[in-house]
């Protein structure tokens, strides 16, 4: 077989470019391939150049360098056998210009030696890929030697050989057609590199998005798994809080203890929360304004009256301050307003010196309304302005926190059609402005009361409500929820056994788990919109899977709304108001 290599071309040439690479692997193996075949290409031009230029003028001036550079190029062959790799490349550059600077001064200005600088260029960056400086210095060396044949044109320090127009003639169609072999061999080799890189390239970009869709659908299922238990905690430090806010049985350390807690849970929630609104946005799904009528005291006073407990933990005080001349009522998406200023004041808590104060001013600007939240903290460094609203962007800092928070301000804000400003002076603290556009619906202020900073629900007595759940904790926090409603509550533990009891007893509203074994929630939403007892009741999908698509299924399946796990109950009893007239009729008839 290796003697049949010796007398077959194309065997013989790929043997040749494949010298000395049997070690090698990926972008080292490809280079000294690439060395090896312009070695091969340069050994054959210098053969047929020199004996064709020879036989052309009889001048051994041209001959015997010619061989002399061809052999030369067999050295670098048997460099690259030897695997003395870099030195191959480092005489195969040298080898090429000092040629180029030879014959240009012997043949003068018949050659077209600018012709080979594109050559000289893709040789230099795939000979020496990976290596810049030596990329650097071969291009440097290239753009000497063409100017050095350059300048012998005009001022012939080197005297070209004695030629006839005929031998000139002859000549320059010789060297053309090799100068262009060796740029087009250079741009063929360059161009099936870069596609390798491309294809490369392609390939990595094809993992890395496959293990970021992993990792999202990995963090999303994560995340749904801790909402459930987390659902327990949270909804015991919330009934544990009311609890101790309406007797005075309870001693003080006792009461702080609670109230820690249920800081600490409100904040793993707002970190879940934002944690779902970041997968939502890398998952490309836009959010959607719901826009309703509310007032502004009301829901400044509950936001604050909540980060009050949290900001306890650090010795901090809320300052709320409402402009007089603020409208009563106005139109807006409650929800993602709630969010911004949650992250605000989260973000303002966490920065503050203790025993300072965080203010919340509220108050009218022209057109627009204005949202501002001051922490007494020790400012923001100038050279991170810039990138506050990066996600995960953050300092490190005790009480916690992910970085995407104020990038979720921010896409909620221009969602708006509103701007956020930060002004930050060191030892002074921050200031976070929010305009937003101004739709009032009641320009008359509403009285100013006091803040009430215990959590108060509004109770509906004699509704008739249903809880589904399969996960037991969850089904008891979520029913005595609706007992401080006021609500004659019963609980199912299944979907079988939830559709026969809302066959039996009839509820006006019913809370269903979307996630359940056996007969699951999709399936027993089906069966109480078919069934005529259960049809017009209420159904709240409630689950800890909060993914879009989730929701939109529920909901295109006939459930009325939809909740997120853990359950607040702040937003329980908001939505129980959303349901009222509903709830009312259905109760009187």
């Amino acid at each position: 077989m290796t003697y049949f290599r010796l007398f077959h071309p194309v065997l013989l040439a790929r043997e040749i470019i494949h010298t000395g690479t049997a070690q090698l692997e990926g972008e080292e193996k490809k280079r000294v391939s690439i060395i090896n075949t312009l070695s091969l290409a340069s050994i054959a031009l210098c053969l047929i150049f020199g004996t064709v230029i020879y036989y052309l003028t009889s001048n051994l001036e041209i001959l015997i360098p010619a061989y002399a550079e061809a052999l030369l190029f067999v050295v670098v062959l048997m460099l690259n056998h030897f695997r003395w790799h870099n030195t191959a490349a480092i005489l195969t550059a040298c080898v090429h210009n000092l040629s180029i600077v030879y014959f240009s001064a012997l043949l003068g200005m018949v050659t077209e030696v600018y012709l080979l600088f594109f050559f000289l260029l893709g040789a230099a960056l795939m000979v020496f890929h990976g290596k810049r400086l030596l990329i650097k210095f071969s291009i440097a060396i290239s753009v000497i030697c063409l100017v050095l044949c350059e300048l012998n044109y005009y001022y012939y320090f080197i005297e070209p050989l004695p030629l006839t127009v005929e031998e000139q003639f002859l000549i320059r169609w010789v060297t053309i057609p090799a100068i262009l072999v060796l740029d087009v061999i250079t741009f063929a080799l360059y161009v099936r590199t870069l596609r390798r890189k491309n294809a490369q390239l392609e390939r990595k970009a094809t993992e890395l998005e496959m293990a970021d869709k992993a990792t999202r659908r990995q963090a999303m299922e994560t995340s749904h798994e801790m909402r459930n238990p987390f659902n327990a905690v949270y909804g015991i430090s919330q009934d544990l809080l009311m609890q101790v806010q309406k007797s005075d049985l309870y001693p003080a350390e006792l009461k702080a203890s609670i109230e820690h807690l249920y800081s600490a849970s409100h904040n793993v929630l707002q970190i879940l929360n934002n944690n779902l609104e970041h997968f939502r946005q890398q998952e490309g799904v836009a959010p959607q304004l719901e826009t309703g009528v509310f007032n502004v005291r009301d829901w400044a006073g509950e936001a604050t009256a909540i980060y009050q407990y949290i900001a306890n933990v650090r010795d901090v005080s809320i300052a709320l301050e409402i402009d007089p001349q603020m409208p009563a009522r106005v139109e807006g998406d409650k929800i993602k307003l709630t969010q911004i200023l949650n992250n605000l004041l989260f973000n303002a808590i966490k920065f503050t010196h203790a025993n300072s104060t965080v203010t919340v001013q509220i108050g009218p600007n022209g057109t627009q309304w204005q949202l501002m939240v001051k922490d007494s903290g020790e400012g923001i460094p100038p050279e991170r302005l810039s990138t506050i609203f990066s996600p995960y962007v953050s300092e490190q800092h005790a009480f916690g926190g992910t970085g995407l928070g104020l990038p979720i301000v921010q896409r909620f804000v221009e969602l708006m059609g509103g701007t956020i400003t930060v002004t930050s002076k060191a030892g002074e603290g921050s200031v976070f402005t929010v305009s937003l556009p101004m739709v009032v619906v009641e320009e008359t202020p509403a009285p100013t009361v006091p803040v009430n900073r215990n959590i108060t629900l509004r109770a509906f007595p004699g509704v008739k409500a249903l809880v589904v759940d399969d996960n037991q904790m969850s089904n008891m926090i979520l029913s005595r929820f609706l007992e401080r409603m006021e609500c004659q509550t019963t609980a199912a533990y299944s979907g079988e056994e939830g559709l026969k009891m809302a066959i039996g007893t009839h509820p006006d509203i019913i809370f269903l788990d979307s996630h359940m074994p056996g007969m699951d929630g999709k399936a027993t939403l089906a069966a109480l919109r078919e069934n005529p007892a259960t049809r017009d009741a209420i159904v709240i999908i409630v689950s800890g899977d909060a993914a879009e698509a989730s929701i939109a299924e529920m909901l295109t399946a006939g459930a009325d709304d939809f909740m997120t796990k853990p359950i607040d109950l702040k937003t329980l009893n908001e939505l129980m108001v959303k349901f009222e007239p509903r709830l009312t009729n259905s109760h009187k008839q």
